[in-house]
């Protein structure tokens, strides 16, 4: 979606708002889509002193795998962001202003920049995930495997050895 900025540069104090839902399912993320529906924006765009800011309120469901314990999990999220948009930068260090030249937005482009750019690096179930038994693959959070596995991070085996034969 292609926002005209031409009449916010030219009248300071002009406003606009532009509701839409914005489709990402094809994108595709660690080898999975988590955009389930719509991505639901709401952007405001204010004009002042040859620049434009935009406020973005975006929800959307996130439907991902869990990379402890594999199970698909599904939330919904909504996030603001903030930008201001100008035809020209003066100083290259403005790295916190976004240059449109031509005065048109790619709103989507941005959009699916901005929620990228603020996922986790590691997407959990939720925060006391357990993960999958290292031998036998069990699901953690749905209680003991049962195969005899140490519990815990086996690489941390021979210090609860050594704990065990100091008492």
């Amino acid at each position: 979606m292609v926002i005209d900025l031409k009449k916010l540069f030219q009248a300071d104090g002009s406003q606009q708002e532009v509701r839409c839902g914005l489709d990402f399912s094809g994108v595709e993320l660690g080898g999975a889509k988590p955009f389930c529906a719509p991505v639901k924006v709401l952007a405001q765009l204010k004009s002042f002193a040859g620049a434009v800011s935009l406020e973005l309120q975006t929800e959307y469901r996130l439907s991902m795998p869990c990379d402890r314990c594999a199970e698909i999990f599904t939330r919904d999220e909504a996030k603001a962001f903030f930008h201001t948009l100008v035809r020209e930068v003066q100083n290259e260090e403005d790295g916190e202003l976004i240059l449109v030249p031509e005065e048109k937005l790619e709103l989507d482009k941005l959009v699916l920049e901005d929620i990228l750019l603020d996922m986790p690096g590691q997407f959990l179930c939720r925060k006391d995930c357990k993960g999958l038994c290292h031998l036998c693959g069990k699901n953690l959070n749905e209680g003991p495997c049962g195969c005899g596995a140490p519990q815990g991070d086996p690489r941390l085996q021979v210090l609860r050895q050594l704990l065990q034969t100091d008492e």
